[in-house]
């Protein structure tokens, strides 16, 4: 099973340790996998997954090798540093940008090997087309991703989140224009996927996470700006959850800061791995 659609596969977050960040996203109640090694990358992750979407925590495993811009995002810190997009073929929608006049990277494959608890190996596989920087505003990377081993990401038991998380939600991103970033997108995917509404160009897939891209007077009156990357980043990240109730419990119980605002549970960046991430019900996402 692959993405039908193109949507956000996976929001990516950037960290400077994985076993570190493994705890972190342990107390925030989610199950975490086991730590990967990316084999044609200089990269290892943690991928925490949902039905159709999952989490990317994303570390530095051999710094002699290609990181994708992992080390530059780092140097100012960790974060939210951006996004996969699904697509059914990575070869289709390389031939697509080209007709476009994007100048997109052709598809590669890339798979990473994970040691189970029970002492087999899983090695999931995909197809990338990588993105050049100005061509994603909003996001300081990003990437289309076809999955070749959907179903083995999703191993018994790590579907069940304690704090009942089932998804992805809205993701935030920063542009400092947002008629350039209108036509990027435009570009990207078509204008049936991207509209403008007021000071926000928004995408809105088929299925799973839209995309709210806004400005940075916008981001700093809704306290979300981030002065150390510039007027061009991924600012914030909402989760779906089904119980609130079980949420509240969790966080309280492993010690997690967190305040209500406007119906969602927000964490404190500094327990979320430097990312601006919020929690909300999964049957009043907000807009």
């Amino acid at each position: 099973m692959s993405a039908k659609f193109e949507c956000v596969d996976h929001p990516v977050f950037a960290v400077n340790d994985l076993n570190v960040a493994g705890d972190a996203f342990r107390k925030l109640g989610f199950v975490v996998p086991p730590i990967g090694k990316h084999q044609e990358w200089g990269t290892g992750n943690i991928c925490i997954m949902f039905a159709r979407d999952y989490l990317e925590i994303r570390g530095i495993a051999d710094r002699s090798r290609y990181l994708a811009g992992l080390e530059e995002f780092l140097a100012d810190g960790e974060g939210l540093i951006g996004v996969a997009f699904g697509t059914p073929s990575a070869d289709e929608r390389y031939r697509a940008l080209q007709e476009a006049g994007v100048a997109a990277m052709e598809p590669r494959g890339l798979q990473r090997r994970l040691e189970l608890p029970n002492g087999n190996a899983i090695n999931p596989r995909f197809r990338n087309v990588m993105l050049h920087p100005e061509d994603h505003p909003g996001f300081f990377h990003a990437n289309f991703c076809q999955h070749l081993t959907f179903d083995e990401l999703r191993q018994p038991g790590w579907l069940d989140h304690p704090n009942t998380a089932v998804s992805a939600g809205k993701i935030v991103g920063v542009v400092d224009d947002l008629g350039n970033a209108q036509t990027k997108y435009e570009t990207l995917f078509g204008k049936g996927i991207v509209s403008r509404s007021g000071d926000a160009v928004w995408l809105r897939f088929p299925i799973g996470a839209p995309v709210e891209l806004i400005t940075p007077a916008t981001a700093e009156e809704r306290r979300i700006d981030q002065p150390k990357r510039g007027t061009n980043y991924m600012a914030s990240l909402e989760i779906n959850v089904r119980n609130f109730d079980t949420l509240q419990s969790v966080l309280k119980e492993n010690g997690v800061g967190f305040h209500l605002d406007g119906g969602a549970f927000v964490v404190d960046p500094n327990q979320a791995c430097g990312a601006r991430l919020s929690f909300v019900d999964i049957d009043h996402g907000r807009e």
